[in-house]
């Protein structure tokens, strides 16, 4: 087991401290952002106007760096502008962090994971339905990634840049992928009084807001994760 671990660490070089940054970074900043989140997201809401600007082009420069996890972010967003205007400006950002981040991962990944996957045949099936059919199949495919549970936001960027996906697929698959968790987090923030969970009645929200969420997510996940194995069971190699 040991020694499998090792040969695929040593398959992916350079790639692997990236996969691990884009897990791990977003949990640390989280950490750091929940230390500030009154102040930060009372501002937010006092000066809504200039804040929506300022939160917008905060969401695009630490999500698209992958210092900060979306889910935290929405949370805010929902208290501080409401559900609507919140969830509008979180997808938005969402959007425009995914796209700083493909031109960064790009980049730095090179070339390499294609290769790789070529090596494993289940790999290979899921990395053709990617890159190798129509515009429409690609993107649905990345709309099921984007829904996946499993699949934290920063790494599914890295995934998806290194393997070469279509910029226009990966751009519309994260924009209707990431709808339905991000409009569950605008929603929880938006029916706070404020944000301290301490506070009874916000706790009572939260903790129904959240079961609530989790029960729709996992359903959304689960069809589309048989979605998923659908499609990339056809582009299987037979015996894999």
């Amino acid at each position: 087991m040991v020694a499998k671990v090792k040969k695929h660490v040593r398959e992916l070089g350079r790639l692997t401290p990236m996969a691990l940054v884009a897990t791990f970074l977003p949990v640390l900043g989280s950490v750091t952002l929940i230390a500030f989140l009154q102040p930060i997201g009372g501002w937010l809401r006092i000066n809504w106007e200039t804040g929506s600007f300022v939160y917008l082009a905060s969401t695009i420069f630490f999500c698209g760096l992958s210092l900060l996890p979306t889910n935290v972010i929405g949370l805010v967003g929902g208290w501080a502008f409401g559900f609507e205007l919140g969830l509008a400006i979180l997808i938005s950002g969402i959007v425009g962090s995914a796209f700083i981040s493909f031109l960064i991962n790009s980049r730095i990944s090179g070339g390499k994971l294609p290769d790789i996957a070529d090596r494993y045949p289940k790999a290979a099936a899921v990395y053709r339905s990617l890159v190798k059919d129509n515009f429409w199949r690609t993107t649905a495919i990345v709309i099921l990634l984007r829904i996946s549970v499993i699949m934290p936001f920063a790494l599914t960027n890295f995934l998806m840049a290194s393997a070469r996906v279509p910029i226009r697929s990966f751009l519309i698959g994260t924009a209707v992928g990431m709808f339905p968790r991000s409009a569950a987090v605008a929603f929880i923030g938006s029916g706070l009084s404020e944000l301290d969970i301490s506070n009874t009645r916000d706790t009572y929200i939260f903790a129904l807001g959240v079961a609530a969420t989790i029960f729709t997510v996992i359903v959304i996940a689960t069809i589309s994760r048989r979605a998923l194995e659908r499609i990339t069971a056809e582009e299987a190699v037979p015996g894999a």
